[in-house]
């Protein structure tokens, strides 16, 4: 049984016992078959730093599956121009130019979308794209505003489009092989998952002064980028260092956290915290950041007729002693010393060359006479390593159950995600109520 298999089952069969609110039947599909020589043309909005991580992942695969990006989209010149070039350069031609996401979506010779712009704008482009009938590559998080994710998930599964959201350590093939070997039972009932992933890192997600001064205004279109919120006068802080402001990101939480509860939910076969407590602050780097730098969430799960506990753990000051842990009855798991670290830069799966003691099970700390045995090693999964691959992979074949991270999965970290966020900023415990898809103090 695969990692996205029992993901999506642990999700279904939570919304079933849930209520009508989060049923997936009923909606018409419009799945069809792909022929093994059609041509899959993807358009990219957002291609910004992360968005450009993605388009290069995209070109070292995209062949495999006759696939070519033939579309780009921003609201700023600059990003424009620069995709424009790493376009030509892979495809040996210009791509198709636009500025405003309406006008991709309208574009009738596209198949498939990449969605990489800021935060805020995720989950109301890629509900859009879902009603034009174009698969999308979503980046995490899937949304940050509960309305707004509610409605992109609907979307989604009433169109029957395939999805792929950007948590990318799903792709990698230890994790989905400690997810298979958790689901058989190797350490156990769920006990507790530990997630410290700390970071040393003065200038995360700000810029220096230097940085912003040459942004200009009229390079862009500010209006649109609000995407709603609240009007505010242009600001370079803001337009480059949004995940530091509240009303665009929650910062840690929206950049980090998404990857560590996804992970969470992978490797224990859960999808949706029942509550949520947060703490934290601003404690080293004053500048004029919003959003902390310091934050440590507590939620509490129920899988079965059991209850656990998952803690996840961020610092910006100090980044010794990171740590992946999920404990249970019989054992643990554990990917930790430099496994996390990795990933901040490389933006994709793990090093390979971390020490293969940093991935283990072990029954250390378990009295038990079953328990788990002290060192068990954890081989790689079969499958694509490339979690833009896999994506695509899915889009030719119409396969959404073998996406390793399907909009279910994007549902939950972003309902975990918006339940800390909301905890944090109200400074009570937030539940999420699954029939009524809503959040409350609780």
């Amino acid at each position: 049984m695969s990692e996205s298999s029992i993901s999506r089952r642990s999700f279904l069969s939570h919304s079933a016992g849930a209520g009508a609110g989060l049923a997936l039947t009923g909606f018409p599909r419009t799945i069809r078959a792909r022929d093994v020589n059609d041509r899959i043309n993807v358009g990219i909005v957002g291609p910004g730093g992360r968005g450009t991580s993605i388009l290069k992942e995209f070109f070292r695969g995209n062949k495999n599956f006759n696939a070519h990006l033939t579309a780009v989209c921003d609201l700023w010149s600059y990003r424009r121009d620069k995709a424009v070039e790493l376009v030509k350069q892979e495809e040996g031609k210009a791509p198709k130019v636009y500025r405003h996401h309406e006008e991709i979506l309208n574009d009738q010779d596209l198949d498939a979308l990449i969605i990489a712009t800021p935060d805020h704008a995720h989950a109301q482009i890629l509900k859009l794209a879902a009603e034009a009938g174009k698969d999308a590559y979503c980046e995490k998080p899937m949304g940050n505003v509960l309305e707004e994710v509610n409605a992109a998930f609907d979307a989604v599964k009433k169109a029957g489009t395939i999805v792929q959201i950007g948590t990318q350590r799903r792709a990698y093939p230890k994790y989905r092989q400690a997810a298979k070997m958790i689901a058989e039972g190797i350490i156990g009932d769920i006990a507790k998952v530990d997630l410290y992933w700390s970071w040393y890192s003065p200038y995360r997600w700000a810029k220096k002064d230097k940085d912003l001064a040459w942004i200009k205004e009229a390079d862009l279109d500010w209006n649109t980028w609000l995407m709603g919120k609240k009007h505010r006068p242009f600001d370079p802080r803001v337009f480059r260092c949004f995940r530091l402001f509240k009303d665009f990101s929650s910062g840690i939480i929206d950049q980090w956290m998404t990857h560590g509860i996804d992970l969470a939910h992978m490797l224990t076969g859960t999808s949706l915290p029942l509550n949520a407590v947060a703490h934290g602050g601003i404690y080293e780097w004053k500048d004029w950041r919003e959003n902390p730098d310091t934050l440590e969430v507590s939620l509490e799960y129920q899988k079965g007729d059991r209850k656990f506990l998952t803690v996840y753990s961020t610092n910006l000051i100090n980044g010794y002693g990171k740590a992946t842990q999920v404990h249970g009855t019989r054992g643990s798991f554990e990917a930790g010393g430099s496994t996390n670290s990795a990933d901040w830069s490389a933006g994709t799966a793990e090093s390979s060359a971390n020490p293969e003691a940093d991935w283990q099970f072990t029954g250390k700390g378990v009295g038990r006479e079953d328990k788990t045995a002290d060192m068990v090693p954890i081989p790689d999964a079969p499958g694509e390593k490339s979690h833009v691959a896999n994506w695509l992979k899915a889009v030719r074949s119409r396969d959404s159950e073998s996406l390793y991270c399907p909009v279910e999965a994007g549902y939950g970290h972003s309902i975990a995600c918006i339940m800390a966020t909301d905890a944090y900023w109200g400074r009570k415990r937030m539940a999420f109520d699954p029939g009524k898809r809503t959040i409350q103090t609780g």
